[in-house]
């Protein structure tokens, strides 16, 4: 096992003011004023022939969520016992109704809930909706897509993939559900600290338990079966504080000893271990691991043997990498401010400005909202990490905010406390 000392270890330093990003290259300033130009001009042209929009009516305490080809608009039901929720479902349009004419819901459906809506996912079958809970990771209710009506309901909170895979997990256990009828097909208990999953392709592939003891089980995630097995609490030393699953490895975080080590998920032995300051967390960074901490930004090492490749110093981390290129963010008193770095060596090769990103998936486009630079509205805008730009998609002059993103659709709450959709392209 390989050793890389990262300088002295250091018990909980001050967290100082993050320094100003990098100035972008180029010539900023005409970059900002061009884009200005640009937003003033749309907010004052007519929409697009491409643009499609519907409006539809929600009341106070709503949520709306995108999901495929349609949008739903969940909102407390009237003249129904406290908890009892609307579900409204809608198609996305085809083309934008006549003035004055209503957009009808495909269905509604009235449904009992102990929390809030926060999540929308379609698996073969069924339509999921997560609802949160007070001391657990909530329940798993299921509609029928074509009536609404429920199918069954759950403890816990889904996981699904393209493969049609679905898994449940609460606080104690996680169980492969069958999405048509809800049945378990098969189920483990896990450790309190939960659970991790190895995720390849957008599929799930391995399930990882990791016990604060340091007993550590990897499962098939088809079959649950025990694939390996092991102790990795070193003697002598404290347990982890963290657990990380990221591209095929497990890593430990151990804040006393000043150590991040990383396992292979294929026999759990030990690949490598670092020392490093404080760590504040590990994620994905494109091809790299990003480890964040208070004293750098973060540090992105090679996940092949731990050696720091570069510092990505001023930024609190990276999002999202495409094109070997990394989305990088700082916080800023107008919001959060984005950078593209180059994967390779850290340096800055453009600035995106500042933005409010939409919830996205892996292979989504990452759509963007922020006022324009007059009026009101918002500007919505893609951000395109491989070529390094922000690209201005459409100025939306009644959007106040509460906006998720499509592959072609953009959904926010209107001024009016409507719910407005918009769907761009052929």
């Amino acid at each position: 096992m390989t050793v890389i000392d990262l300088g002295e270890l250091r018990d909980g330093p001050d967290r100082e003011a993050l320094p100003r990003p990098p100035r972008a290259v180029g010539r900023p300033l005409l970059v900002a004023l061009v884009l200005a130009l640009l937003v003033a001009t749309l907010a004052g042209a007519a929409p697009t022939p491409e643009r499609r929009s519907v409006v539809v009516p929600a009341r106070v305490g709503s949520e709306a969520f995108l999901d495929g080809d349609r949008f739903y608009v969940v909102e407390p039901a009237e003249g129904e016992p406290e908890g009892t929720v609307e579900v409204r479902a809608y198609a996305l349009p085809e083309r934008t109704p006549a003035a004055g004419r209503a957009t009808a819901p495909l269905w509604r459906a009235r449904v009992p809930a102990a929390g809030r809506f926060w999540q929308v996912q379609s698996v073969p079958g069924v339509v999921l909706f997560a609802v949160t809970g007070e001391q657990s990771l909530g329940e798993t209710v299921a509609l029928d897509p074509a009536t609404g009506r429920e199918r069954w309901r759950q403890p816990g909170h889904p996981w699904s993939d393209p493969a049609g895979a679905l898994l449940v997990q609460t606080a104690d256990s996680v169980r492969s559900v069958d999405p048509a009828s809800g049945r378990a097909l098969w189920s483990v208990r896990t450790p309190p600290e939960g659970a991790h999953f190895d995720v390849g392709d957008g599929l799930v592939e391995r399930i990882v338990l990791v016990a604060a003891d340091g007993a550590v089980q990897v499962r098939d995630r088809r079959s649950g079966d025990l694939l390996h097995a092991a102790d990795l609490r070193p003697d002598g030393q404290p347990a982890f504080g963290q657990a990380v699953v990221i591209h095929d490895l497990l890593l430990l975080v151990r804040p006393r000893a000043g150590t991040l080590t990383a396992y292979g998920l294929d026999g759990l032995r030990p690949r490598w271990e670092v020392r490093l300051p404080t760590v504040d967390h590990v994620s994905d960074c494109g091809r790299l691991l990003c480890v964040g901490g208070p004293d750098v930004g973060f540090r992105a090492l090679d996940p092949a043997t731990g050696a720091v490749r570069w510092t990505g110093k001023g930024w609190l981390g990276v999002l999202s990498g495409r094109g070997g290129r990394l989305l990088a963010l700082v916080s800023g008193p107008a919001g959060e401010r984005f950078g593209v770095l180059d994967a390779a060596t850290g340096r800055q090769v453009a600035d995106l400005g500042t933005w409010q990103l939409m919830p996205w998936h892996d292979d989504d486009r990452l759509l963007a909202v922020r006022p324009p630079a007059s009026g009101g509205g918002l500007v919505v805008g893609e951000l395109d990490v491989a070529a390094g730009r922000a690209r201005v998609v459409d100025v939306l002059p009644d959007a106040s905010g509460q906006c998720r993103g499509g592959t072609d659709t953009v959904l926010c709450r209107l001024r009016s406390g409507e719910i407005g959709v918009w769907r761009f392209g052929g």
